[in-house]
């Protein structure tokens, strides 16, 4: 209790305990709403009784509340109540005001609980009416904030005069209570005190911005000499108002100049004398107060109290003072040896105020950054001592640019380049769809080893040894690193290259491959690879070249447009002798004439036919899809038409339906265009194909920082259509209406084998294969999304490449077989690594699950293990782990292999056998 741990100290919401079950804590808030309007009734109409209870009582009691259990004030506190009221009843418009949530909103309160304490002394300890009307104003205040903007950044979390007297002594709260209100999170506050009471204060204090933490510091100041001014300073009727409010004003400017000046002589860390002058504060406050309090309740009590009490209620509170004081020193230095762990080990960007603070502060941290960095080996006497790689500047050099950036360890290439503004292409960050190829110069030997994905990209791409792609390079030793921003070219030219030794019928003439997708390109490449001499058709619906779907959501905020997208440069269709028909349909097929025909009523004869014709957008029936305003997302058309649509129509707010991969890259997307957004499931959390409900839950707090809203168990009945013949908003079954400038539906796909039907092949869900992706026409193969294996098609990149591969190999008559493929995700969204890969749970007996929270890092591991190997993994902020993790997954790796990494994660002793 007076030194907490870490892991309590830093809980976040999730973790902390709700104390009594939700329903007691909506019940108290309308109990709480109901007393305050009932309270400032009374001292309207009997001041004489209210205002002892009111300025005697419930006041003087607050900053003992902020201090011992801050939780309950915020979670019973009426103008929160109130303010949350149209947000419980979906009325709020949920706006954003950056400006008030990145830094004004707080000098605001200070400014409205400076006033309220002078006008305290100037009217209110006078008049009942006067403070009846404050309540009342606090309260419309309150609402009003509610009603316009989101969560509580319209008065709780933002303007409220409470909150600096919050934030200073609920730093460091003795008895810790969850925020109740907040379901879901929307992330409308910098450093929320109800996500993380026990960071929020720190992170102000060590914020990167000075004058968004320096008012901080400010109000710690001044606060001790606003108490003493109040208490001190003769009454208005003694000396006049004006006098009054300049002595007032004198005295905090007094104990503003002292503080400054202990800050300039003594301060070590940032928030020791903001907490010895919050101390001080408080000892003073109730020093002068305590006789009011014991008078109140001998009042309303009619009875008499000791005056020996006062004293004894004197020195507890100095005693309280004092231990508070310890623990919040102690809490920041935690906070600041968290802050070097993460720079140190985990390779995070330290604010400058933070390295400062560490700096003039050696003795406090070097003893655990010494810890965390592994000893030297020693060296013989009389041995030269070999020259350390890592002596030289860590950075990245980027040619041919000149840029230049720090990296450090657990790094990739690509998150160096994006901190850095280089000109790179993020895609799937999984190294299947290869946007990012780069050349590295110098320093290979400080890069993790190459996968078999990126190996098969790389080879795909038609890449040379010496390059990578940039988001599979992950930096393992420190060391400088030097790159080219263009990928080394296999130098021999396709038509000359030695074939590949893989047997094909040399009678098979023309291939014909319709699908421009990555399952068309792979079958096209490897086509070209093993068969020197045949004709290679390749026809693609839409008029773009091939392009990385995976990055499609970035052409909603990307102003480059898709040029940034394309997987081959232009030359590469005519390199391979591959012939492209591009904006072109196929309107039928005929097995046994061997042709197609196509919309344009030309045909073309095949010997052999590979359908990549993948999958297309699945709407749910629903009323109103189909208004302007409603779109699917399904290729670069529909990303750069919803781009389009959100400028010309100035939207500020947008509805997602469906909560998988796709839904929330769009959401993200949508919201760096700075729209406010909100994603629906149907079902109680997100990703529910690729993760759990523990992983779901951290991911649903970032985006809540992101600006994006998650609303679950979410059936939608209606798309609203506005006056102006648009969309306007979403209704759901449950009857919430959601406002809406722009839908996007990401539901899910359906095969297209309209194709294939035409052409009398069997068919699932898509077409069905077997192990070598032929259709039921000898002459006929499948692969990508529309195709259908044992009953599962899967739309995944990686599956839809080695699909069309195998396709073209057994197509000119090799003998591969596709063997099924373990699913493996990643979330392509900035400040967040999501990764999974094969089983989210351990279903069957014998299965078991190893997980792990850290809730220092808001990572979480978990792995599933059957019958001694690894079958699945959930990983979220553990991007080095997933790295060793993902490919063990897929190999079926044996536990006894992953040891080392068990042992430093110490997942044995968070293992959850299943019941046999």
């Amino acid at each position: 209790m007076f030194k907490p741990s870490p892991a309590s100290a830093f809980a976040n919401f999730m973790q902390l305990p709700t104390v009594v079950p939700k329903p007691v804590w909506r019940a108290l808030r309308v109990v709480s709403i109901l007393s305050a309007l009932a309270l400032a009734t009374l001292l309207a109409l009997r001041p004489t009784l209210a205002m002892p209870l009111f300025w005697g009582l419930i006041v003087p009691s607050l900053p003992l509340v902020f201090m011992l259990a801050p939780g309950l004030w915020r979670n019973i506190c009426p103008l929160a109540a109130i303010n949350q009221l149209p947000r419980r009843f979906g009325i709020t418009r949920a706006l954003t005001s950056r400006r008030l949530s990145q830094g004004a909103a707080f000098p605001i309160g200070i400014g409205l609980l400076i006033s309220a304490v002078v006008a305290r002394k100037l009217l209110f300890n006078s008049s009942g009416a006067a403070t009846a009307g404050l309540m009342a104003a606090a309260m419309g205040a309150a609402f009003i904030g509610g009603l316009l903007f989101k969560g509580k950044s319209g008065w709780c979390s933002s303007i409220c005069p409470l909150l600096p007297v919050q934030r200073l002594y609920g730093q460091t709260p003795f008895i810790r209570i969850a925020n109740t209100h907040c379901e879901p999170c929307v992330g409308c506050a910098k450093n929320c005190y109800d996500l993380n009471p026990g960071a929020a204060y720190l992170a102000d204090q060590y914020d990167p911005d000075p004058a968004y933490r320096n008012f901080r510091s400010f109000f710690a100041g001044v606060f001790p000499g606003l108490i003493l001014g109040y208490y001190l300073v003769p009454s208005p009727g003694e000396i006049g108002s004006v006098s009054t409010v300049m002595q007032m004003l004198l005295y905090m400017a007094a104990s503003l100049t002292l503080f400054n000046l202990i800050e300039m002589l003594a301060s070590k860390t940032r928030n020791v004398s903001p907490v010895l002058f919050a101390a001080t504060a408080f000892s003073l406050y109730y020093w002068f107060t305590t006789p009011v309090i014991i008078g109140t309740l001998s009042s309303l009590g009619k009875v008499s109290i000791a005056p020996e009490v006062i004293g004894v209620l004197r020195g507890l509170t100095i005693i309280a003072s004092l231990v508070w004081i310890a623990r919040s020193l102690h809490v920041e230095r935690m906070f600041l040896r968290r802050e070097l762990r993460k720079g140190v080990k985990d390779g995070a960007r330290l604010a400058p105020i933070v390295i400062e603070t560490m700096r003039l502060n050696r003795s406090l941290f070097e003893p655990v950054r010494k810890a965390m960095v592994p000893p030297q080996a020693e060296h013989p006497a009389g041995a030269v001592e070999p020259v350390d790689s890592t002596a030289q500047a860590p950075e990245l050099c980027i040619d041919p640019t000149g840029m230049k950036t720090p990296i450090r360890k657990g790094q990739t290439l690509l998150e160096a380049m994006e901190d850095c503004g280089a000109p790179i292409n993020a895609g799937c960050r999984s190294g299947v769809c290869g946007a990012d190829p780069i050349t590295v110069t110098a320093g290979a030997d400080r890069l993790a080893p190459m996968g078999s994905d990126e190996r098969a990209t790389l080879a795909r791409l038609g890449c040379s040894d010496g390059t990578r792609l940039a988001c599979m390079a992950r930096v393992r030793n420190a060391g400088p690193i030097r790159i080219d921003l263009k990928p080394n070219p296999n130098r021999a030219a396709p038509e000359v290259r030695e074939p590949e030794p893989v047997s094909f019928d040399p009678s098979i003439r023309r291939v014909v491959i319709v699908g421009n997708g990555v399952a068309g390109l792979t079958a096209a490449d490897h086509v070209r690879r093993r068969h020197p001499e045949c004709e290679i058709h390749l026809i693609g619906r839409e008029n773009h070249n091939a392009y990385n779907r995976m990055a499609i959501a970035k052409l909603i905020s990307m102003p480059a447009g898709i040029q940034g997208l394309h997987l081959l440069p232009e030359q590469w269709y005519a390199e391979h002798r591959v012939t492209a028909w591009l904006n072109t349909h196929v309107s039928g097929v005929d097995t046994q004439r061997q042709e197609l025909t196509l919309a344009t009523r030309q045909t073309l004869a095949y010997d052999r036919l590979i359908l990549c014709s993948g999958s297309s957008a699945w709407v749910p029936p629903m009323d109103g899809y189909g208004i302007d305003g409603t779109f699917v997302l399904r290729d670069a058309d529909d990303a750069m038409a919803i781009r389009d649509y959100m400028q010309r129509f100035h939207g500020t707010s947008a509805v997602v339906l469906g909560a998988g991969l796709l839904g929330l890259e769009a959401a993200h997307a949508l919201a760096q265009l700075g729209a406010q957004v909100q994603v629906l499931s149907n079902t109680s959390q997100i990703l529910d194909r690729q993760i759990d409900a523990a992983a779901s839950a951290l991911l649903e707090a970032h985006l809540a920082t992101e600006g994006i809203r998650v609303v679950t168990e979410a059936d939608v009945r209606t798309l609203d259509q506005g006056s102006e013949g648009r969309v306007a908003g979403v209704t759901l079954k449950d009857g919430r209406q959601l406002p809406a400038d722009v839908v996007v539906v990401c539901t899910g796909v359906r095969a297209n084998v309209d194709i294939a039907h035409s052409a009398g092949l069997a068919l699932g869900r898509g077409i069905i294969v077997d192990a070598q992706m032929r259709t039921s026409d000898p002459h006929v193969y499948a692969a990508g999304d529309v195709a259908e294996f044992e009953g599962n098609s899967i739309p995944l990149w990686a599956v839809a490449a080695e699909q069309g591969e195998i396709a073209a190999i057994n197509a000119l008559g090799g003998k591969r077989v596709y063997g099924g493929h373990v699913p493996v995700t990643a979330l392509k969204v900035s400040g967040i690594d999501v990764r999974s890969a094969g089983a989210v749970h351990a279903t069957q007996p014998g299965e078991f699950e190893l997980t792990q929270f850290d809730a220092d890092q808001g990572a979480y591991r978990k792995l599933v293990v059957a019958r001694g190997r690894l079958v699945g993994a959930v990983l979220v902020g553990s991007p080095d782990e997933a790295d060793e993790i993902i490919p063990a997954v897929r190999e079926g790796a044996a536990v006894s292999s992953m040891t080392a990494l068990l042992e430093r994660g110490d997942w044995r002793q968070h293992s959850v056998p299943m019941a046999a």
